[in-house]
């Protein structure tokens, strides 16, 4: 019996070296990556100290503070160790990982929380310290399972019929199975389609794939988006191919002040190359592109690291995307020729409209008129 005790002991102290080991992978993985992808371009001495300083959402008592060479760890106001930096303008991510490692084990010897938690110390300070990047940048743990899940959207998708001649489709999020459902439901209405008005109000994004795969099945050529990072070589662009799923069908697009990311690409892809008509009111502006990263233990990082700009190269960060019709503060008993005929505003400011039947109500009226107008086009050349 004591023979298998010892042998345990062994055992486990064998599985716990690797768990150190992990973790110090796991620091210079994320390090470097933050210090080369990350589009707002944060040295590695600050982006690491945050990281230290996430220790101290596990125990209020804990403060860690730096100065220009130094860490000190505090406890109840009190400092119990002072550690040398490896240089504020050093870039060694063995050296500051190794740093990140002292300080959690020093942390842990005098705080029962973080002693309690130290195995999943290192995951807590890297999701707090990857979360002040910006508000997109996210960090992803089996660990943290509550706080680790990628965004999950309900009712992505819908589609139906209005007046028996407009397929009405509302995506409230951009998927890999987005253009599927779209062609989808084409086919299943194709007898009767006569136009479509594509919702984008309230899509704040998602995947960019997703935006570029609804677009490619409208357009037969040119530039859907392209995206640029931090380096001078980053810039790709993205085609369309020459397949269509429709041809000559008019299209309205519908977004507001919550239309953002991958889904203003989309709407302005199809909007400078003269495929839709945008109404609604200013989008987010949100122009920033998220990579998935994939670390080791299996864990990931949502990093920001490239602008999305549209086909015309204009960037849609922070100016978002101008509706050819602005309905910004249109009130419900608003009609077509109401807001065709009110002076364009200069600037088409945000506002949150997702539920505004009007918008609808409008976006219809106008692209009936234009089925209208090219079926007496088809009938004049007849």
């Amino acid at each position: 019996m004591k023979k298998l005790g010892i042998l345990f002991l062994a055992l486990w102290a064998l599985g716990a070296k690797p768990a150190l080991a992990d973790n110090q992978a796991l620091l210079e993985a994320v390090y470097q990556t933050v210090n080369d992808e990350f589009l707002g371009k944060v040295p590695m001495s600050e982006f690491a100290v945050w990281t230290m300083q996430g220790l101290q959402t596990m125990d209020k008592n804990l403060r860690i503070a730096d100065d220009s060479s130094r860490v000190t760890i505090y406890y109840k106001s009190k400092i119990y160790k002072s550690l040398m930096k490896p240089g504020y303008f050093d870039d060694n991510k063995q050296a500051w990982a190794k740093m990140t490692l002292k300080v959690v084990k020093a942390a842990a010897k005098v705080s029962p929380a973080i002693k309690q938690k130290d195995f999943e110390a290192v995951d807590r300070m890297l999701a707090y310290a990857v979360a002040k990047l910006d508000k997109s940048s996210k960090y992803y743990s089996d660990l943290l399972q509550d706080e680790g899940k990628l965004t999950k959207f309900s009712r992505e998708y819908a589609a139906r019929m209005l007046d028996g001649r407009v397929l009405y489709i509302k995506l409230a999020a951009l998927t890999k199975f987005s253009a599927a459902n779209i062609t989808q439901s084409v086919i299943q209405y194709r007898d009767m389609v006569e136009g479509i008005i594509l919702d984008l109000r309230g899509c704040q994004g998602g995947s960019l794939q997703g935006a570029i795969d609804v677009a490619d099945l409208f357009l037969d050529e040119g530039i859907i988006v392209s995206t640029k990072g931090r380096k001078p070589d980053s810039a790709v662009y993205y085609k369309a191919h020459e397949d269509l799923l429709v041809k000559n069908v008019p299209m309205v697009l519908l977004v507001d002040g919550k239309t953002a990311s991958a889904a203003e690409a989309l709407a302005a892809a199809l909007q400078e190359q003269g495929v839709a008509a945008v109404l609604g009111s200013g989008t987010f502006g949100k122009g920033t592109v998220q990579n998935v990263i994939e670390l080791p233990d299996n864990n990931k990082m949502l990093l920001t690291n490239a602008y999305y700009f549209t086909p015309a190269g204009n960037p849609l960060d922070k100016t978002g995307l101008k509706p050819d019709v602005c309905l910004f503060r249109a009130k419900d008993t608003d009609d077509l020729m109401t807001v065709l005929t009110r002076k364009d505003p200069e600037v088409c400011l945000q506002e949150e409209r997702a539920e505004r039947k009007v918008d609808l109500d409008i976006a219809k009226d106008l692209l009936i008129s234009r089925i209208d107008a090219n079926r007496a086009m088809a009938a004049q050349k007849q």
